[in-house]
């Protein structure tokens, strides 16, 4: 069964492409054929797969062109390991254009329909905010993967996301499950750190899972900068145990 999982949260900065990258590389390692989808107009997938939002957007090859302009996803497909739906600033005027569409919040779960049993699995990077183009990829999504930043401000928005995920499988996508809360950024150094963990624990398991912590390390950081995982890169830095151990659980979760 093809599984899409989206990886949302509202609030930025809490590892969300990074996790998207170095989970997608370790699902290729385990011979998953792997498609990245990069639903945020700012593009830090696409760039970080080595891609040049810009020039993609002058040869209609971004993701806008696929949900607007009823060009086939299949034609936008940038091939690779993995294979890339790319993005560029131009996504951000979709926004105002979804809004006119009577079928708004399932345009991409429609476009993918099309090309999804062509991957083992679809990793879906979603904006950091509650708009439109992420009620498309909940619409679009088997499941919800969260990364959160192990910080306060961080953790203080997954309820309303949570809220939000709990209206579309009402609504929109009955199948939609959280498959869990993913910690980045831990520092095990850091009483903070430590805190929100607990506090993250405390109060959503067992009814949402909490994956075990991706530790804090420049190495991520690094990668992001040479257009590679941390996987790849650089496989024996701290934390990406923990994608190896996401792929794993992945390819046993029923979505």
């Amino acid at each position: 069964m093809v599984k899409i999982i989206a990886l949302a949260n509202q609030k930025g900065g809490v590892g969300k492409t990074t996790s998207t990258i170095n989970l997608g590389y370790a699902l290729l390692q385990r011979r998953k054929n792997v498609l990245v989808v990069d639903m945020d107009p700012q593009s830090s997938l696409t760039i970080y797969c080595g891609l040049d939002p810009r020039v993609l957007e002058q040869q209609q090859r971004t993701v806008y062109w696929s949900l607007m302009k009823e060009k086939d996803m299949e034609d936008i497909v940038i091939p690779g390991n993995p294979a890339v739906v790319a993005s560029s600033i131009h996504l951000a005027s979709a926004e105002p254009e979804l809004i006119t569409l009577w079928d708004s919040a399932t345009v991409l779960r429609d476009k993918l329909n099309s090309i999804k049993n062509q991957y083992d699995i679809i990793l879906i990077d979603c904006p950091p905010s509650l708009t439109l183009l992420t009620i498309n990829a909940l619409a679009a999504a088997d499941s919800v993967l969260i990364p959160v930043k192990t910080d306060y401000l961080s953790i203080m928005g997954i309820p309303l996301l949570l809220d939000t995920v709990e209206k579309m499988q009402k609504r929109t996508n009955t199948r939609l499950k959280v498959f869990g809360v993913l910690p980045t950024m831990f520092n095990s150094r850091n009483t903070h750190d430590n805190d929100c963990l607990n506090d993250l624990r405390q109060s959503l398991e067992p009814r949402i899972h909490v994956f075990d912590p991706v530790k804090r390390s420049t190495s991520f950081d690094r990668s992001a900068a040479e257009g590679k995982s941390t996987l790849e890169l650089s496989p024996e830095t701290p934390g990406v145990e923990v994608y190896n151990s996401l792929a794993e659980t992945i390819i046993a979760y029923e979505a």
